[in-house]
């Protein structure tokens, strides 16, 4: 079906969806300037502990952004992936803010600043974020995306995409190791909610 066709027979469900993702955006935004002002305490991760910390914000940036353009790509050529896409990555930054919202975590004491100069004049709102911790946003992204494809060559670029930028978090140690566990599952969770209100609330 083409977006034409698609958007006629759904044109308020998708109205109201990019409402919905905009006040998400909105909510993301607020919930990180939270976090990062209240005190939290700090994990002891045993196999943190032995991964000597290292600045790789370069190769991280180019990673996470290679592949959300990849996947945005992909997947804007079809309604359906596009939508169910859009719907995960809602729940996702849901399940974000609620579990930031739980689990107030100082970072790591040897933490190496993860510089992202997009999320810094956007959500970080310039600042350099340290406690946006559990889960692992730039893990969980990649991980959808492997989740949402349909091409089996590009599942296994996404898998690599998704490993990369998880075991580059742990050597920036820009998160703890169960931040980076967790993410994968909390993606898939959304992703399995996605499909299930794309079913019953849109038509094709």
């Amino acid at each position: 079906m083409s977006w034409k066709e698609f958007f006629k027979k759904n044109t308020a469900l998708i109205i109201a969806l990019a409402i919905l993702f905009l006040f998400t955006l909105f909510s993301i935004y607020n919930a990180l300037q939270y976090v990062e002002t209240r005190k939290g305490v700090v994990l002891n991760d045993p196999f943190l502990n032995l991964i000597k910390a290292y600045d790789v914000s370069k190769p991280l940036f180019i990673l996470t952004y290679l592949s959300s353009i990849i996947g945005i790509i992909y997947v804007i050529r079809k309604p359906q992936l596009t939508i169910i896409t859009a719907i995960t990555y809602i729940l996702m930054l849901w399940l974000r803010i609620t579990c930031m919202y739980l689990t107030p975590l100082e970072p790591p004491y040897n933490i190496v600043p993860l510089r992202d100069f997009l999320l810094e004049s956007t959500f970080y709102s310039g600042n350099v974020n340290l406690k946006d911790l559990f889960f692992s946003g730039h893990t969980a992204t990649a991980f959808m995306f492997f989740l949402v494809v349909k091409n089996k060559i590009l599942k296994w670029i996404f898998l690599f995409f998704s490993v990369s930028i998880a075991s580059l978090v742990l050597i920036q140690h820009a998160h703890y190791t169960i931040d980076v566990f967790v993410a994968p599952i909390m993606s898939w969770f959304a992703f399995q909610m996605a499909k299930k209100a794309y079913n019953k609330l849109f038509k094709e």
